[in-house]
């Protein structure tokens, strides 16, 4: 499985309600995603895009 199928895979999970987002109780289930969960939430709107929750994933940039 591809690491970007996997990731939404964990994503779909973590939606215990299904509403495309991950509330911070839902991520509290995830504690690699609950540690970081404010960092993650870019709009800060309490909930974590699919996209959000892809950059926790997401392999660190080299530093040059």
């Amino acid at each position: 499985m591809c690491r970007r199928m996997a990731v939404e895979a964990a994503f779909t999970k973590a939606d215990a309600n299904g509403d495309g987002k991950v509330s911070k109780d839902e991520a509290a289930k995830l504690p690699a995603i609950a540690t970081k969960f404010d960092a993650l939430d870019k709009d800060k709107d309490g909930m974590l895009s699919m996209g959000e929750f892809m950059t926790a994933f997401e392999a660190p940039t080299p530093k040059q």
